[in-house]
């Protein structure tokens, strides 16, 4: 093996590729090129569309081990596509000394099973700064008055110090999963899309172009803002579907995203536009 360093070093040996890079390689480095991503992960895309949900959150899962580290703080919340991504986590290879810091409130509605954080927790040993509260109050007093309470606030602060966060990019749709977690009603969503609103990261919603569009609720949300969103070092979206491509497309130029997981079809129109 020396010697044929050597050699190829001294220009005595050349390696030439014959064959293509599969397309999975190419859109990567065309989707890394196009967005100014840091990695860009494509899954295959299955016949159903479930088995493609939880191939993307297998290769999400190997993406999030890439850039973990001891005693890193990882940040996460709720999502109904990386719900599936639990079960590919690996507490045994898993680094020591993690912090999952819940980057907004945890209840969601009873019909919602989003929430991701415990799980993860438990699954890569690692201890949790939680956010035992509702992600939506009833009015901004209230919101402003449970920021003040001293484990709440202290929970808080502790976003500035994420280090990686994982993420789903969700839709602006009748039918979205902020729609089923009665966050938003159907005709909300349709004044956010009249907005320009293509899809939103944790309850903040961006245009095409990625810039932020307000929404009624923002004044009552006890999340991460969207500044300090923008500030984590490292942000993993995961997102698969036509329905998600508009979304995809506002989160990467938002610059928000670093890493991207998705599928095939998806990245192949995510790089039409």
């Amino acid at each position: 093996t020396r010697l044929l360093q050597r050699a190829r070093a001294e220009g005595v040996v050349q390696f030439t590729i014959t064959r293509p890079l599969p397309d999975q390689f190419k859109i990567e480095s065309r989707l890394k090129e196009k967005y100014n991503l840091r990695s860009a992960t494509i899954a295959k895309t299955m016949s159903d569309p479930n088995d493609t949900v939880k191939e993307v959150c297998r290769y999400a899962a190997v993406t999030l081990k890439k850039l973990l580290t001891r005693n890193c703080r990882l940040g996460v919340a709720f999502s109904s596509t990386l719900s599936y991504m639990v079960e590919f986590l690996d507490g045994n290879t898993a680094p020591e000394g993690i912090t999952i810091q819940e980057l907004a409130g945890t209840y969601l509605s009873p019909n919602a099973p989003y929430g991701i954080s415990w799980r993860i927790a438990e699954k890569l040993n690692a201890k949790i700064i939680s956010l035992p509260v509702p992600v939506v109050v009833q009015s901004e007093d209230i919101r402003n008055a449970m920021l003040q309470e001293p484990s709440i606030k202290e929970a808080m602060q502790g976003i500035s110090q994420v280090d990686v966060a994982i993420v789903g990019l969700g839709r602006i749709g009748h039918d979205s999963t902020l729609v089923k977690t009665g966050h938003f009603t159907p005709d909300t969503m349709l004044a956010l899309k009249k907005e320009g609103a293509v899809g939103d990261i944790l309850l903040h919603f961006y245009d095409r172009d990625g810039n932020y569009v307000s929404n009624p609720i923002q004044n009552r949300m006890i999340i991460l803002p969207w500044e300090a969103l923008k500030r984590i070092p490292d942000v993993i979206g995961v997102a698969t579907g036509a329905n998600k491509v508009d979304a995809i497309q506002g989160a990467l130029r938002s610059g928000t995203v670093h890493h991207l997981v998705t599928d095939m079809e998806t990245a192949q129109a995510v790089m039409k536009d």
